[in-house]
């Protein structure tokens, strides 16, 4: 821990000295640095949501190796046995923080937490390392709980302070309230744009989804129609019982020429003409009107 403490506080604080000498000479491998740190800053300000997959994949891999070929060390591996676990272990570790965001998320807020915290609070020891940890993963598992809105603000913050004080070493200024000043509008509009980013494709993702609900439905309204229409023409047509063979036969007797006829239809065309011929020969003894039974009938 001791020996993993003095690498980290190495690097905070060279980059720390290069971030904040403003009055010393800028050799070319602190402007190479300054330059680095700007354009890394201005990605993580404007654009950090939308390439947290790829910090994810560029810190996993740079904690992977580290701490692989660091352990493959410390157990007395040597030669080239630490350098490729070192790259298998980042190999594995930047796979699956890019391919799943939400592990990918929280790895990026975890790292971001533990720097910035330990850039604030300067650790000199491990116990202060580990405070900075734990802060880093209580914003990690945040993270995990509201993806979007925490990865855009410590993104926006974390780049806009970077690039700031990078772009103000730069410029040939000294003073401190312009330094503030290009970090804060940095933060803001890298907040705020990043919100404005994902706000945008919300937006398309929803009316893909409502276009594409429109065209379910009108498919299915037009089915329906179908269905219905096909329905109407089957109460529409008319009912054949005829099989194929009876059609184009005569019947055999008269029987089968009248077995689709209503009789009771006859009866009474029969009884009116009955009447009639009644009305008309009424004086006339010969003709006699006989009542047929209903079975006669």
């Amino acid at each position: 821990m001791d020996y993993i403490l003095g690498q980290v506080q190495g690097y905070l604080d060279t980059g720390m000295a290069v971030l904040t000498d403003k009055g010393r000479d800028l050799g070319q491998a602190d402007l190479i640095t300054l330059i680095v740190v700007a354009a890394t800053g201005l990605l993580f300000c404007f654009f950090g949501l939308k390439m947290v997959r790829f910090w994810a994949a560029v810190l996993g891999l740079a904690v992977g190796f580290s701490g692989g070929a660091y352990l493959a060390s410390y157990f007395g591996l040597d030669g080239y046995i630490p350098l490729i676990i070192g790259a298998a272990a980042g190999l594995i570790l930047a796979g699956l923080s890019a391919g799943f965001f939400l592990a990918g998320a929280f790895f990026v807020m975890w790292i971001l937490g533990t720097a910035g915290s330990a850039c604030i609070l300067q650790p000199k020891d491990w116990q202060f390392m580990l405070v900075c940890a734990a802060i880093g993963l209580v914003i990690g598992l945040i993270t995990l709980k509201f993806a979007g809105p925490v990865t855009m603000l410590v993104t926006g913050i974390y780049g806009g302070f970077a690039a700031g004080q990078a772009i103000y070493i730069l410029l040939p200024l000294k003073n401190r309230i312009i330094n503030i000043a290009v970090i804060a509008v940095l933060a803001i509009l890298g907040i705020i744009v990043q919100f404005l980013l994902e706000s945008k494709k919300r937006k398309k993702q929803h009316l893909k989804k409502a276009e594409e609900i429109r065209n379910t439905q009108s498919v299915a309204n037009e089915v329906d129609k179908a269905r219905a229409m096909v329905d109407n023409l089957d109460q529409e047509a008319p009912v054949m019982e005829a099989g194929p063979d009876d059609i184009g036969e005569e019947p055999e007797d008269e029987g089968e020429a009248y077995s689709g006829m209503d009789f009771d239809d006859i009866d009474e065309d029969i009884d009116e003409e009955f009447l009639e011929d009644d009305e008309e020969f009424e004086d006339d003894d010969d003709i006699q009107i006989f009542s047929l039974d209903d079975d006669e009938k």
